[in-house]
């Protein structure tokens, strides 16, 4: 059986709720066909970016070894992508887009990456897992090493100064001023984070206490938070990691977690920093508009996807490797939510993506863009699971608040998507003309 048939039946048997609940991400409607997709991705399990000296402060114990240096990508976290680019090949295989041959037609499939090495790293073992013996997919980046690539790290510049004082006026205006009402709020989740780090008898300033909240200028532009929030979302998003590395449970967090629901709790912090850090609205818009300007030249144009070798053929599977933060402010300004098993709501986790599927009416020629979001859940994540047909990633539509009234089968008409992201893109921001 040639592999497109083999994974258009894996792929309607998923779908039509074979699968467990999570599988959330409808049919593909009868009479109309995928065309392209664009993914939005996050490189998968990584090692702290901050030293163990960094880190001493907020902890009274030794924070676990990890196998490779700060900030690069595991040999864990290229398995875990490595599955990941397994199931894209069974979803979007099925739909024609990946060659049901073991190589893919030349320039149909790109992956276009960070300079990171965790990044590189990332996209070749999805790339792996998307094509096992074969290099002709394009991998692709920035020509120029030296130099950040503007589409997931923008800097300032005259039009988009990133200006730090009204970026920090943002962000305290939608707390009430300061930081006191949120850590009232979420004063649960702080105390559990600070017991976790800091048990009783503790130095004083361990821990949250280590740093006086406050939000100050980021040398690379913009702002940059400190204190409790910001030191509890780091050491969540450490814990979640630690989880996700599959080291043992007296390992993750020290052993003071006591189980998933902690973890879940603790993510709270890490949501509320990123809500505020990345789509605060000056700040998404800073920072997103150049990755959703691109997002639509290349679901309006395949010829447009960064990297796309100048071919007959236009890609069809294309992907944006990246970082969480790249994901939420294209969130932030398109106003996306999901919710996958296990995590908080709009939580980006390691090895996830966003996916822009271009959906076509074949009857009536009309386009339409459908987003959909992917992810292990933390127990796939910690077992290392197989992903099959029958314990898939967590998976689930994502809805465009500003097109429902335009929206079929939940898909926006494109010349409508293209609308809603040009009206939130701050043109002054755009460096990058696709």
């Amino acid at each position: 059986m040639k592999f497109r048939l083999f994974a258009a039946v894996l792929v309607s048997l998923l779908m039509a709720g074979l699968a467990p609940a999570r599988a959330q991400v409808p049919l593909i409607p009868p009479g109309w066909q995928t065309e392209r997709v664009v993914m939005l991705a996050r490189h998968s399990v990584l090692a702290p970016v901050q030293t163990q000296a960094e880190l001493a402060p907020y902890a009274a114990a030794p924070w676990p070894a990890w196998p490779v240096a700060p900030g690069n990508l595991t040999p864990r976290g290229a398995d875990l992508g490595h599955q990941m680019g397994q199931f894209y090949r069974i979803i979007y295989g099925g739909r024609g887009l990946i060659e049901e041959n073991v190589c893919a037609a030349p320039g149909t499939v790109v992956l276009w990456v960070d300079l990171d090495t965790r990044d590189q790293y990332a996209a070749l073992s999805t790339l792996g897992g998307l094509y096992m013996r074969c290099l002709t997919p394009l991998l692709k980046h920035q020509a120029d090493l030296t130099k950040p690539d503007p589409l997931f790290h923008p800097q300032p510049s005259a039009s988009c100064p990133m200006d730090a004082a009204s970026n920090r006026a943002a962000i305290l205006a939608r707390i009430g001023g300061d930081f006191s009402s949120v850590q009232r709020e979420y004063a649960p989740q702080l105390s559990l984070l600070q017991s976790t780090l800091c048990p009783p008898g503790s130095p004083a300033a361990c821990g949250l206490n280590a740093e006086a909240p406050a939000i100050v200028p980021n040398p690379a532009g913009g702002v940059a938070m400190k204190g409790p929030i910001a030191i509890g979302s780091m050491a969540a998003e450490i814990f979640l990691q630690e989880s996700a590395e599959g080291m043992p449970s007296d390992q993750v967090a020290w052993g003071r977690l006591g189980g998933d629901d902690k973890l879940r709790d603790m993510l709270k912090v890490h949501r509320l920093y990123l809500d505020l850090m990345t789509k605060t609205k000056p700040i998404a818009q800073q920072m997103g508009s150049n990755m959703l300007t691109q997002i639509v030249a290349a679901l309006q144009n395949g010829h447009k996807f960064p990297g796309a070798p100048n071919m007959a053929q236009s890609v069809r599977f294309g992907m944006l490797l990246g970082h969480d933060t790249n994901i939420l402010n294209v969130a932030g300004l398109l106003n996306l939510g999901w919710e996958i098993k296990g995590y908080q709501d709009n939580e980006v986790p390691p090895g996830s993506s966003l996916a822009f599927e271009l959906l076509r009416e074949v009857s009536t020629g009309q386009r339409y863009v459908r987003m959909a979001f992917y992810a292990q859940t933390p127990e796939q994540l910690r077992n290392n699971t197989q992903l099959t047909i029958d314990n898939p990633p967590g998976m689930v539509a994502v809805d465009l608040p500003a097109c429902s009234a335009y929206a079929r089968e939940k898909a926006c008409p494109l010349e409508r998507f293209v609308e809603i992201a040009n009206a939130v893109i701050d043109p002054a921001c755009v460096s990058i003309k696709p």
